[in-house]
């Protein structure tokens, strides 16, 4: 059975489910017996003048038995405490069973021999009969009753996880923003200064950067596009500060305007660049920013002037740190990030894959 009927049964009405597996379990069995007396050559039509009282004995006694392990909460316990007594619960009812359909079946055949007149093998193999019918009844819904308990228990655990790493997500994304606003701050206060008209021009290319990154807060992916938009904005903002120390250049594929990735990932690589990478530079530096189908995935790079030395550079933590566990909680093994340093540049690599817009 796959999940996917497992869970339109979920939703069905418990009594109702009950009961249609029920006459199903019993209509099965009893059509099973039909077919065996075709095969051995004693179908008569008469055989439905039996089989119809037995059903309606096995659905009785099958739901006394249920009523017995829910009351003594045999659910609840291991095979070992559970397996002897449910024997010697489908052995005693095995006897009202036996005694209600001896009274059904002469009723229905009016020629049926009395039941006294039996042979006392013949009772014994009714009542053994009826004890591994109940028996094996009651496997069967006891691995039921397990099996839908392992599947609550197993949604239950992972609407937990779910809601466990949307906090985590939040809690990772209301620290980004303060960490970018606290960073862009101090560049501000840097220019009040030295000139008080770009600082002006400055913060109102802040507000215009806070007011898009704040509209992504609750947003697990947003587009690609805008994220660039976000970038460049920022870029815009750090140009007043470093001028022509700062040199941009963009290398995007077409078509990726669309794609999905973290909110603020990209500006956040970029700003770890500009801050720890050109900025260290006298003379400034390159920055270059792309983005490539790689694959089934994107890629997403970010390559500055400067050499990466892991645990040599401070102040880096939270951004890299955060975007590295943002990337785990939403992608899980499927993104990578990676840092190194190649011919005097220090690349950034992010590989994530391929969503759908709003996936």
């Amino acid at each position: 059975m796959d999940w996917q009927h497992v869970g339109i049964l979920s939703r069905m009405p418990r009594k109702a489910l009950y009961w249609a597996a029920q006459v199903v379990g019993w209509g099965l069995y009893f059509s099973l017996s039909v077919l065996a007396s075709y095969i051995d050559g004693t179908y008569t039509a008469r055989v439905w003048d039996v089989l119809i009282p037995e059903m309606g004995v096995g659905l009785g006694v099958s739901h006394g038995l249920r009523s017995v392990i829910l009351r003594r909460r045999w659910l609840e316990h291991g095979i070992g405490h559970v397996l002897p007594r449910t024997i010697l619960a489908a052995l005693l009812l095995s006897v009202p069973a036996f005694l209600a359909e001896s009274l059904l079946v002469p009723l229905a055949l009016s020629d049926a021999a009395p039941v006294l007149d039996r042979a006392p093998l013949d009772h014994l193999g009714r009542l053994i009969n009826w004890t591994l019918l109940l028996t094996g009844w009651s496997f069967l819904y006891f691995a039921y009753s397990y099996f839908v308990r392992h599947r609550r228990e197993e949604i239950r655990n992972l609407r937990l996880e779910t809601a466990n790493r949307e906090n985590q997500l939040g809690t990772l994304r209301a620290q980004l923003n303060p960490h970018f606003m606290f960073n862009a701050l101090n560049g501000i206060r840097a220019l009040v200064d030295e000139d008080p008209e770009q600082a002006k021009r400055a913060i109102t290319q802040l507000s215009a950067i806070l007011r898009n990154a704040m509209s992504t807060v609750k947003r697990r992916t947003v587009p690609l596009g805008e994220e660039i938009d976000i970038v460049k904005n920022y870029l815009a903002l750090e140009a007043m500060r470093y001028e022509e120390r700062l040199r941009v250049r963009f290398d995007l594929e077409e078509g990726l305007g669309r794609a999905q990735v973290p909110p603020m990932l990209l500006q956040t690589l970029v700003e770890n660049a500009v801050r720890h990478g050109v900025a260290q530079l006298a003379g400034g530096g390159d920055l270059l920013i792309g983005a490539h189908r790689q694959g089934d995935g994107l890629l997403l790079s970010v390559r500055n002037s400067g050499h990466y030395e892991p645990g040599k550079v401070n102040g880096t933590g939270i951004g890299l740190r955060n975007t590295r566990r943002r990337l785990e909680l939403i992608y899980g093994r499927d993104a990578t990030m990676r840092i190194s340093n190649q011919d005097g540049m220090v690349v950034t690599e992010v590989e994530l894959p391929m969503m759908n817009p709003g996936g």
